[in-house]
C-alpha cells in the first residue's frame, strides 16, 4: 500500500486580531493625551474607552511601564524623561494669550499641529501679521513693569517729560501697541510703554490692588480709561455695512440691519477722539446720528482741514 501522505501542518493561530488592534489604539491614544501635558485619572480612562479599571491599571502599570508614573494624588503622568519640552496643550494657552484663538475656523489641536508640521511654502493658509511697534530696546523696562504688576510694586517714571508716580495693574496689548494700565493720583490711566522713561520700581513696599480697577480692566475691550462713557448711534450705509457686521470696529458694538441694507450701530465711547478717526476712515458711508454735537465737531474738523489744505 502506498505510504500515507503526512497531514499538512496546521498554522498557529494569530494572536493579532481585533483585541490586539483595540489595545494598540487605546495605548496610543492614552500616550497622546499624556503628551498634551495632562495627568490622567484611571477611572476616567476606563469610562472613556469602555473597559474595566483593572484593564486600565494593566495598561498603565504593565504595558506602559517605564513611560508613565503615579502622581502624588494617584493620577498618572509621563515620566520626566518622556515629556515634551513644551506640552502640546500649551498651544491653546498661547493662542488665547496672543489673542488669536478665533483666527482659524478649526481650533482643534490636531489642526494646529498639522499646520505647524507643514512647510510654509506648502501651507494652504497665510496670515499677514498686524504691524507691531518694536519694543526690543525697552525689553529690560518691560520686564521690570511685568514684575511690578505681578508683585504690586509702585513705579516712578517720566512720561512725555512729566514725572509720574503710579501703581501698575496690567500690561495690555492693543492694535500693535503695548500700554501700562496704572493708577495715578486715584485715577486709572493708560501709558504707552514705548514712551516710559527713567523707570524705577519701588522694591521696599507693596500696594493692594483695588478690585474695582481689576474688574474694570477685565471687562474693557479698549485702552481708553474714563469713569463714564457716551452712548453713540451711527448710521452705516449699505456699501460699508458688511465691514461693521463681520467684526467689532468699536467698543461694545451692537448693530441692527434695516430694510434698505444700512446698519444702525450702537457703541459706548469714552472720548470723542476715540470715535472720530474711525468715522473719518469710513466717510462718506458713516454718519454720527447721536450725540449731535459730536457730528458737529466732525464737520467742523473737516472744514478746518479743507481750509488748511486750500483749494
Amino acid at each position: 500500500m502506498p505510504a500515507a501522505k503526512p497531514l499538512p501542518e496546521s498554522k498557529p493561530k494569530s494572536t493579532r486580531g481585533p483585541t490586539v488592534t483595540k489595545l494598540a489604539l487605546r495605548l496610543s491614544k492614552i500616550l497622546a493625551l499624556l503628551h498634551q501635558g495632562d495627568d490622567i485619572d484611571k477611572r476616567w480612562l476606563a469610562e472613556k474607552y469602555k473597559v474595566s479599571v483593572r484593564t486600565i491599571e494593566r495598561d498603565l502599570s504593565d504595558r506602559l511601564h517605564g513611560i508613565v508614573e503615579h502622581t502624588a494624588d494617584g493620577r498618572w503622568q509621563l515620566v520626566p524623561q518622556q515629556r515634551s519640552t513644551i506640552p502640546a496643550r500649551h498651544l491653546h494657552d498661547y493662542t488665547r494669550m496672543a489673542g488669536t484663538a478665533q483666527l482659524f475656523p478649526d481650533r482643534s489641536l490636531p489642526y494646529l499641529l498639522e499646520q505647524l508640521d507643514t512647510p510654509e511654502p506648502r501651507r494652504a493658509t497665510h496670515v499677514q501679521p498686524i504691524p507691531h511697534e518694536d519694543l526690543r530696546a525697552q525689553g529690560p523696562a518691560f520686564a521690570q513693569l511685568q514684575t511690578a504688576v505681578e508683585q504690586h510694586r509702585e513705579c516712578h517714571f517720566t512720561y512725555k517729560g512729566t514725572p509720574r508716580h503710579a501703581q501698575p495693574y496690567r500690561l495690555i496689548h492693543k492694535n500693535g501697541v503695548w500700554y501700562l494700565a496704572a493708577e495715578e493720583a486715584g485715577r486709572l490711566k493708560n501709558f504707552s510703554v514705548a514712551l516710559i522713561e527713567a523707570l524705577q520700581v519701588n522694591e521696599t513696599s507693596r500696594f493692594a490692588p483695588k478690585p474695582k480697577h481689576l474688574d474694570y480692566i477685565n471687562t474693557k475691550d479698549d485702552v481708553w480709561f474714563t469713569e463714564s462713557t457716551t452712548e453713540v448711534l451711527l448710521r452705516v450705509a449699505p456699501e460699508a455695512a458688511h465691514y461693521f457686521a463681520r467684526r467689532q470696529l468699536l467698543p461694545q458694538q451692537q448693530h441692527r440691519a434695516d430694510a434698505d441694507g444700512s446698519l444702525l450701530v450702537t457703541t459706548h465711547i469714552n472720548h470723542v477722539n476715540q470715535l472720530l478717526p474711525v468715522v473719518r476712515f469710513w466717510l462718506p458711508n458713516v454718519r454720527i446720528v447721536k450725540p449731535v454735537e459730536w457730528h458737529a465737531a466732525l464737520v467742523e474738523g473737516l472744514r478746518q482741514a479743507m481750509a488748511k489744505w486750500g483749494d
